[in-house]
């Protein structure tokens, strides 16, 4: 777990887990409305959060408060290891 950093920012930067669950909506409802936001690390960890009912999603500004990247996944961990290289 030492080598899970989050990645550089210069503004925000905001991680959520199951935030879905605060809206009382449902996996597949969840996971369908993020398919909108093209941010899912793989269709496999699509695939895995219907599976588990976990979504990790991080969002963050790198260089400015107009653009930003974002991962989505399954895991923390499968989270932060795709934003290294986003």
């Amino acid at each position: 777990m030492s080598d899970m950093t989050f990645p550089r920012h210069a503004c925000g930067l905001y991680l959520t887990h199951n935030g879905y669950k605060d809206t009382y909506a449902s996996i597949d409802t969840a996971v369908k409305d993020l398919d909108e936001d093209d941010a899912w690390i793989s269709p496999d960890e699509r695939q895995q959060c219907l599976v588990t009912g976990d979504i990790w999603e991080l969002q963050w500004y790198p260089k400015t408060p107009v653009g930003f990247c974002k991962v989505i996944g399954a895991s923390l961990e499968a989270v932060l290891k795709a934003a290294a290289v986003a």
